[in-house]
């Protein structure tokens, strides 16, 4: 497949889209453009992009862990984002893997930085190159595919709710129960319900920095995946398919719920649920990464491209960790040896 490797339209330099401008900004000529500006500069006059402006986008494979990474065909060597390791020629982006949509990054490599300082700053036993500079250099900026499909849940409930009441007059006790019939129907719909398409990182990850702005999302264009990764999906729609219809059963059913509250007790009489989903994508969802080896463990560390949300494990330094219980020990020591001092 072919596609555009996107160029500043002034001075010809390699050019990417930046969060802090939000906008394409060249690093060379300092020149600044929309999105629709550099596609209007990429798109002839029939409709189609020049074709000396078109170039191969390939994949590279990790053979250590399997992620797979985009990039253009001008890379010869790269680095794994998740464990560092060099990575060779894989597959090719092809249509199916093409985007409905796709949010672009707000939040920039020197702010995501600065988040992951702030988290792990506050940690006392990390190992001590955990923070370095060229740890910090290892940040990158990946687009994930996410699966979304709309839902619409047809409802129908009867029921029955009930208050009960018991007082006491004397020595006679009285129970008032009053009977309500409840009757819910109606439609509920979710317009971007959906599941991660990517399994290389860990599910609890990306939960962990989510949810993203769904009203942020654009039409998908090339251009915003320039200066940054873009990884494929690898779980097919059938495969999340289920998960999606078990979450949204779930959070249906809370919904009903929430509509039939407000009584001491419900007794359901009938309930119906009928889920329908239609119009299934993906999109790009923006992160940066971080990975740290340590001790043959993988810690990866992530920060919400959108919303600057921050998740991750952190590594444990027994270093600094028997260090520290030497020092308490040698205190503890010292003041025992002190105090028998007095004693004697």
């Amino acid at each position: 497949m072919t596609t555009t490797s996107f160029k500043c339209l002034n001075c010809g330099a390699g050019i990417h889209f930046n969060p802090d401008y939000g906008k394409f900004k060249c690093e060379y000529c300092l020149s600044e453009f929309t999105e629709e500006q550099l596609n209007k500069g990429y798109i002839d006059e029939a409709g189609d992009i020049p074709a000396h402006e078109k170039e191969h986008l390939v994949n590279y494979h990790c053979n250590s862990c399997g992620a797979d990474l985009v990039t253009d065909d001008t890379t010869s060597a790269t680095f794994c984002y998740y464990c560092h390791n060099p990575v060779i020629l894989s597959g090719k982006l092809e249509g199916e893997f093409k985007p409905r949509k796709i949010i672009p990054f707000k939040i920039s490599r020197d702010r995501a930085q600065e988040l992951f300082m702030q988290w792990a700053g506050r940690k006392k036993y990390v190992p001590k190159d955990f923070t370095s500079q060229s740890q910090l250099e290892k940040i990158t900026g990946v687009y994930l595919p996410h699966w979304r499909v709309e839902a619409n849940a047809r409802l129908d409930f009867v029921g029955e709710g009930r208050e009960t009441r018991v007082w006491r007059n004397g020595n006679t006790e009285y129970t008032e129960t009053k009977k309500y019939e409840i009757v819910r129907k109606g439609n509920l719909e979710i317009n971007n319900a959906g599941a991660s398409g990517f399994d290389k990182i860990d599910a609890r990850l990306l939960n962990g920095i989510g949810p993203y702005d769904e009203d942020g999302a654009i039409p998908f264009s090339m251009g915003y995946l320039s200066g940054f990764y873009a990884e494929q999906y690898n779980v097919p729609r059938e495969d999340v398919e289920p998960m999606v219809k078990q979450d949204l059963q779930k959070y249906f059913g809370y919904m009903l719920s929430e509509i039939t509250a407000g009584y001491q007790q419900v007794i359901p009489q009938k309930k119906e649920m009928e889920l329908n989903l239609k119009n299934w994508h993906f999109s790009l969802l923006p992160a940066w990464i971080l990975t740290y080896g340590y001790k043959g463990k993988t810690y990866v560390f992530a920060v919400n491209g959108q919303s600057g949300k921050s998740f991750g494990d952190l590594p444990l330094s027994e270093g600094k960790v028997f260090s520290t219980a030497g020092l308490i020990a040698a205190i503890v020591f010292s003041a025992l040896a002190i105090g028998g001092m007095f004693l004697w």
